[in-house]
């Protein structure tokens, strides 16, 4: 009875030591004694959490694709100079190889990383690291995750703010739409790189980002990536078309679609730069609310997204950031 009831006690008193916990992506208990200060982040979207929380300086490495690629390299280099300078390094190359040698040798306080490097998570756990595993499959999980990186930085009441002002945003599109339009539109989802025969079901991020608008997907199937040939696009025949940073001239140019009314209509839309409206990320607000736009508000689409652009920037990044970063889109 008291070996029970003093290893309950010291195990309560150890959690107590802890002043800050989460549950990361994974169901695992992340726990500091206190907000991380030096913290590896190797999961863009993660990153992009951190500078909208105000704790991106404290970020010391990040993933190599933020220098790769020029759309996260030119937007990250307005949030952070030693992001345009080069100086912070880069243990990983992909959200699914790290170098654990380089992560180790910086000795964070935190490192938050994809949720499918378990072997990496584990090793570094046990040689006393907390990782954070972090995922963004759906838009409650990334609201959690908003959440929990503001309380491993102590930046629990942004993050608090940041969520609220999302579901607010949110909920006035539905809203809008659900009066003035209650038949909804249909569109269907292109993947990036001209693959425009591979789309995005209804367990998707896409699709998430496609109903947040007001909108439906096309495709029914639950499964994540289908692929679809021209006879099911026609079979469809969409009201839109949505790309992911991709010309529209990919669609338009396609003999055996001009037949459909997105085609005929000119409603071949493309999310670009792509930084802006990542769907892993509270950015989904921005995706949803450009969608909307082209969707319902046709006649002045390009002049009202850009008021909602700046506004919705401003309260990501600061009135600064949030203006200079609004310079790198390009809304049609």
């Amino acid at each position: 009875m008291c070996l029970s009831a003093c290893d309950h006690s010291a195990q309560e008193k150890f959690k107590q030591s802890y002043a800050i916990q989460v549950t990361d992506a994974k169901g695992d208990l992340v726990q500091l004694k206190q907000p991380a200060q030096r913290i590896v982040c190797l999961f863009e979207a993660s990153l992009d959490n951190l500078y909208m929380l105000g704790a991106g300086q404290r970020v010391i490495a990040i993933p190599g694709k933020v220098y790769s690629s020029s759309s996260l390299y030119q937007a990250y280099s307005i949030l952070d100079a030693r992001i345009k300078e080069k100086k912070l390094a880069t243990p990983s190359q992909s959200d699914s190889a790290s170098s654990l040698e380089s992560i180790i040798s910086l000795k964070p306080d935190l490192v938050v990383m994809y949720a499918n490097q378990p072997d990496s998570i584990t090793l570094l756990r046990s040689m006393k690291i907390p990782v954070y595993a972090a995922q963004s499959e759906n838009l409650a999980q990334t609201l959690k995750e908003l959440q929990d990186l503001g309380t491993l930085t102590g930046q629990q009441q942004r993050a608090s703010h940041l969520i609220q002002f999302i579901q607010h945003e949110l909920a006035v599109i539905q809203k809008t739409t659900d009066v003035d339009f209650p038949i909804k539109k249909t569109v269907y989802y292109a993947w990036s790189g001209g693959r425009i025969f591979s789309s995005s079901g209804r367990d998707s991020m896409p699709n998430s980002m496609i109903t947040l608008a007001g909108a439906e997907n096309i495709i029914q199937a639950a499964i994540d990536q289908p692929n679809v040939n021209p006879e099911n696009l026609i079979e469809w025949n969409p009201d839109a078309i949505l790309l992911w940073n991709s010309d529209a001239k990919l669609i338009y140019q396609q003999p055996e679609l001009q037949g459909l009314k997105a085609v005929k209509q000119q409603q071949v839309f493309n999310l670009t730069p792509s930084f802006f409206y990542n769907p892993h990320t509270p950015k989904i607000l921005l995706a949803a609310n450009q969608l909307h736009h082209w969707l319902y508000r046709q006649n002045d689409a390009a002049s009202h997204a850009k008021q909602d652009q700046y506004r919705i920037l401003n309260m990501f990044y600061g009135t600064q950031h949030g203006q200079q970063l609004a310079q790198l889109t390009e809304v049609p």
